[in-house]
C-alpha cells in the first residue's frame, strides 16, 4: 500500500474548512433575517456537516493506518520465515556435507559416525531420505574385496581373511541401516525409497519384510546367504546378471510389476516359494547351480527361457 503523504493530508483537511465554510455562508445566505436564533442555526448545521466529513476522513485514516500495519506484520512474519528456513536449509547442507566427507575418511569409525549422523539427518528430514538412501547405496557400489564367502560361525573357524575386515563392519551397517528403514510396519520405515545397488558387494545381505519401490541390483555380487522374504517391490525389479554365492530365499515376496533375474547365477539353493509377481518374472538363461524352488508361486507370467538347472549338465 502507498505511503500517504502528509501534503495531502493538509489538503484534504483545507478542503473540509473550505466546503465547511462555504455551506456556512450558503445557509445564512438562504436563512432570509440575520437573527442571533438563524445565525446560530446556520452556524450549528454548517459545522455539523464539517465535522461529519472530518469524521469520515479520520475513519478513513484510521482504517489505513491499521491495514498498513497489518500489510507491514505479514510481510515482517513472511520475512522472518524466510529466513527461518533459510537457516534451517543452510543447516540442513551443512550436516548433510560433513557426514558425506566423514564417509570419505580411511578411518572406519569415522565412517560409521557418517553413516549414523545421515540417518539421524534423514530421520528429522523427511524430504532429504531419498537422497540419503542414495548415498548409502552410492556407498556400497564402491569397489570392495570381500569375504569370498558369508559370515557364518566364528572368526576363528572362518580362519585368516585377505580383506578388510574395519571396511566390512562399515558396510555391514550400510546395509542394515537400509533394512531399518525400509521394514514396514516399524517406527523408523522410510516409505517410497528406491535403490540403486548395481554391482555392489553385498555380504550376508537381509531384506525380509521390506517394501521398496525401484530397485536395482544388477550385476551386484551376494557373498553369504541372502534373505528377501516377505519383501514387496512396487516397481519392477532388476537383478540381471546379479550373483548368488549361497541360497536366496525370496519366499512370499511380491513383485508388483515382475522382475528380471535374466543371467543370473545361483551358487546354492535357490528358494522362489510362495512368490508374486504382477508383471512377467523373468530368468532367461539364469544359472541354477542347487536346487530352485518356485512352488507356491502366482505368476503373471513366468519366463525360463534358456535357464540352466543342475539336471542339465
Amino acid at each position: 500500500m502507498p505511503v500517504l503523504k502528509w501534503r495531502w493530508i493538509a489538503v484534504t483537511a483545507v478542503a473540509v474548512a473550505a466546503v465547511t465554510a462555504g455551506l456556512l455562508w450558503l445557509f445564512l445566505a438562504w436563512s432570509g433575517e440575520p437573527t442571533a436564533p438563524v445565525r446560530i442555526d446556520a452556524v450549528k448545521t454548517a459545522f455539523g456537516v464539517g465535522a461529519g466529513a472530518g469524521g469520515v476522513f479520520a475513519l478513513w485514516l484510521a482504517t489505513r493506518r491499521q491495514r498498513t500495519l497489518e500489510l507491514q506484520l505479514a510481510e515482517s512474519t513472511r520475512v522472518a520465515g524466510v529466513t527461518e528456513r533459510d537457516l534451517e536449509e543452510r543447516r540442513v547442507t551443512e550436516l548433510y556435507t560433513k557426514a558425506v566427507e566423514q564417509l570419505g575418511s580411511d578411518k572406519a569409525p569415522v565412517r560409521l559416525g557418517g553413516l549414523y549422523a545421515l540417518e539421524r539427518l534423514g530421520q528429522d528430514n523427511p524430504k532429504q531420505r531419498q537422497t540419503i538412501v542414495n548415498v548409502l547405496c552410492a556407498y556400497l557400489r564402491m569397489p570392495f574385496d570381500g569375504p569370498k564367502e558369508g559370515l557364518k560361525g566364528t572368526s576363528a573357524e572362518r580362519g585368516p581373511v585377505d580383506y578388510d575386515e574395519s571396511e566390512l563392519q562399515v558396510r555391514l551397517a550400510a546395509q542394515e541401516l537400509l533394512k531399518t528403514h525400509l521394514t514396514h510396519g516399524e517406527p523408523g520405515y522410510w516409505a517410497g525409497m528406491a535403490v540403486d545397488l548395481q554391482r555392489a558387494t553385498l555380504v550376508d545381505f537381509r531384506l525380509s519384510g521390506c517394501t521398496l519401490a525401484a530397485a536395482d541390483f544388477s550385476r551386484a555380487r551376494f557373498v553369504g546367504a541372502v534373505h528377501i522374504r516377505g519383501t514387496t517391490f512396487t516397481r519392477r525389479a532388476g537383478f540381471y546378471g546379479a550373483e548368488f554365492t549361497s541360497a536366496g530365499n525370496f519366499d512370499r515376496s511380491v513383485f508388483e510389476e515382475g522382475a528380471f533375474f535374466s543371467l543370473a547365477r545361483f551358487g546354492a539353493t535357490a528358494r522362489f516359494t510362495r512368490v508374486r509377481s504382477g508383471g512377467r518374472f523373468e530368468f532367461t538363461r539364469a544359472r541354477f547351480e542347487g536346487e530352485a524352488d518356485f512352488e507356491g508361486g502366482e505368476h503373471e507370467e513366468l519366463d525360463l527361457t534358456g535357464a540352466q538347472f543342475p539336471q542339465d549338465d
